[in-house]
């Protein structure tokens, strides 16, 4: 059932997206219907804080990927009624990219008493005490998790939604080396024709 209470207006998605897949399609359906969002915002990384020693595909190929994988979540499943869109802000500012810092550019325009909606895993759930500017992401921020074990335990001090789903098993790095069954069509077909992933 849908989580109740007042409908937030925008949730945050942050991530490499490198490439974005199936399992991230299927987070966008989760999002629409198990939680009151309405609105989600995906955020790429410029370079992930966690990722700095890696070589992601360019950051205008990731956005172009995003974009197609959208469009087909939007054939998917075209009753959700969610709202979807990609900023290129993180992008835009260059060098490394911390969510702290994404948070407090976002926050004036959406915030939902007070702070931002971003959704995660409860892969991350565990981590998230050794992001950068800790203290302030747990001030300022909601998270909405989605746990497929029900066993994660949210940090103290932070607001923390959780949320019962059936994540989609599915890995970036695999798709790099060559799995491509998590792949919609548009976005393999894409990797295909610029000639990316390939060693």
């Amino acid at each position: 059932m849908p989580i109740t209470g007042m409908r937030p207006r925008t949730a945050l998605l942050g991530g490499s997206f490198d490439p974005p897949h199936l399992g991230h399609i299927h987070l966008m359906h989760e999002v629409a219907t198990l939680t009151p969002i309405g609105r989600l915002v995906i955020i790429p990384a410029n370079i992930s804080n966690f990722k700095q020693d890696s070589r992601p595909a360019s950051f205008h190929d990731r956005v172009a990927m995003l974009r197609l994988l959208v469009s087909d979540y939007r054939a998917m499943f075209p009753l959700d009624g969610l709202e979807v869109e990609i900023s290129s802000w993180e992008g835009e500012q260059g060098g490394v990219s911390y969510t702290s810092d994404t948070i407090r550019h976002f926050l004036p325009d959406i915030a939902d008493e007070g702070r931002v909606n971003f959704i995660i895993g409860d892969d991350i759930l565990s981590r998230l005490d050794g992001w950068h500017d800790y203290d302030y992401l747990c001030s300022h921020v909601r998270f909405w998790c989605f746990s497929r074990s029900g066993k994660a335990s949210p940090p103290p001090g932070c607001d923390v939604v959780m949320i019962p789903s059936e994540i989609l098993p599915a890995s970036s790095t695999q798709i790099r080396d060559g799995d491509e069954r998590m792949l919609s069509e548009s976005v393999r077909k894409y990797i295909h024709e610029h000639d990316l992933y390939r060693a």
